[in-house]
């Protein structure tokens, strides 16, 4: 083949060139990730012990029981005494006691309140754990689809690179027989510099997105399939930017988590209050003594039934209730601003993924049309070039044309599927079914 020949071959690599790796599907990685990913593991965790928090709060109106025992060893020396009941002398003895008590909470309005709060705190953990679900599959499809556009973006740096080779080839060849400038080698040895090192970019991209997806699947082989040639792509369903925010407002777990958090906070509130509201209880005892010995010289054995009715009403605390309320209260504004801040977060996420969406759909399509035409205009330019109406850097312009409309290409694809991935995130509805679409897009 000749030179010039092979210069149109590398030149329309990049035209066919994708992803040379070919591995496991998305599937295969996520429930890799289900498994092995430490923050959901994390999270599962977190749930079941907040779960402790009603059984713990139910104990406060509980009955108590409580059995204690007692051992004593007494030694007595009487030197005198005006007491004639006394003796003089000494004596020894020993004594033990034990007893068992049962109380009923009557009324604690404070217990009563961390019961609804226990609740509350569950229905947060299980909405944090929802959320942790989530947070996977959105960081196993960006890590996945991050791992594939760097191996698209190697592909092209390398046919670029193989291309500008092939060119500093001829213009090197040209220019020692006299046919060419010397600026024209000059061009493309300053070229082949500037792609060498985007090429190396992209090598230690796709090195830092694998190490990224490893991270979460706890797996050293990685290994992804590459993209279907022809994707198709549709607009959000409903293709309304308002039904899709007022879906984030109800369902995005980030918002629902701090729902719960300022319900509980509020909680907290009226639960400090009543540190100034009275309690009862109901309470029963029995001891049993036993005493080997007395002051007067002999034993004794006695058992008691006590039955009381205990009623506390705080009246100073030295000021420490009324502090727990104000500080509670300002945790509680706090929440409430920290739930604004976060409606506003996820709105603007949703709308900016909304637009992605659409703006992908334009590029992917202005993208694969300017590259169908510039394949064209380099196959012209590499004949022309033939027969002497183009100068090889002609060709040469035309080709880094063409490898940038595959780039962008590549990249615009990548967005639309992950800002498709980013939608259903921002309002709180991705799901394993999200993951099968994706992956019924892979090769």
């Amino acid at each position: 083949m000749r030179i010039s020949g092979r210069l149109a071959c590398a030149a329309l690599l990049a035209g066919s060139l994708g992803s040379t790796a070919f591995g496991g599907d998305l599937m295969s990685y996520y429930a890799l990730a289900l498994k092995n990913d430490p923050q959901l593991g994390g999270a599962k965790f977190e749930t079941d012990a907040s779960k402790e928090a009603l059984k713990q709060a139910w104990g406060g109106v509980s009955p108590h029981l409580n059995f204690e025992f007692d051992y004593g060893y007494t030694r007595q020396d009487i030197r005198s005494s005006d007491n004639k009941v006394y003796g003089t002398g000494t004596t020894n003895y020993g004594s033990w006691q034990y007893s068992f008590t049962v109380a009923q909470p009557l009324f604690n309005y404070q217990s009563f309140l961390s019961i609804d709060q226990a609740r509350s705190t569950i229905s947060r953990s299980e909405m944090e754990l929802e959320k942790a679900r989530q947070d996977l599959i959105l960081r196993v499809a960006e890590g996945y689809l991050n791992v594939i556009l760097a191996q698209d973006k190697v592909a092209v740096s390398k046919a670029q690179t193989a291309a500008l080779e092939l060119h500093h080839t001829v213009a090197k060849a040209r220019t020692e027989r006299g046919a060419a400038p010397i600026t024209d080698l000059y061009d493309t040895e300053a070229r082949l510099a500037a792609v060498q090192a985007e090429q190396i970019e992209a090598e230690n991209f796709l090195k830092d997105t694998s190490q990224a997806l490893r991270e979460i699947v706890g797996t050293d082989d990685i290994q992804v399939k590459r993209l279907k040639g022809e994707i198709r792509m549709v607009s959000p369903a409903p293709d309304n930017s308002a039904a899709w925010l007022a879906t984030t407002r109800n369902r995005n777990p980030d918002i629902q988590i701090l729902r719960q958090k300022t319900e509980i906070s509020g909680t907290e509130v009226d639960r400090q209050k009543a540190g100034h509201y009275p309690t009862l209880d109901l309470q029963g005892d029995y001891i049993v003594k036993d005493t080997q010995g007395t002051l007067f010289g002999g034993g004794s054995n006695t058992a008691t039934y006590d039955v009381l009715l205990k009623f506390n009403l705080p009246l100073y605390q030295g000021g420490t209730t009324a502090s727990k309320v104000r500080e509670t209260s300002s945790l509680h504004k706090s929440a409430l601003m920290a739930l604004e801040r976060q409606m506003r977060a996820s709105e603007r996420k949703t709308l900016s993924a909304f637009n992605e969406i659409q703006a992908s759909i334009s590029r992917t399509a202005a993208m694969k049309k300017s590259i169908d035409s510039q394949k064209l205009v380099v196959e012209a330019k590499t004949e022309g070039f033939k027969s002497g109406l183009y100068i090889s850097l002609a060709v040469l312009d035309a080709e880094q044309d063409l490898y940038k409309y595959e780039k962008e290409y590549s990249e615009a694809r990548n967005n639309y599927l992950l800002n498709f991935v980013r939608l259903n995130h921002a309002v709180g509805t991705l799901g394993e079914e999200h993951v099968r679409l994706v992956n019924s897009l892979l090769e």
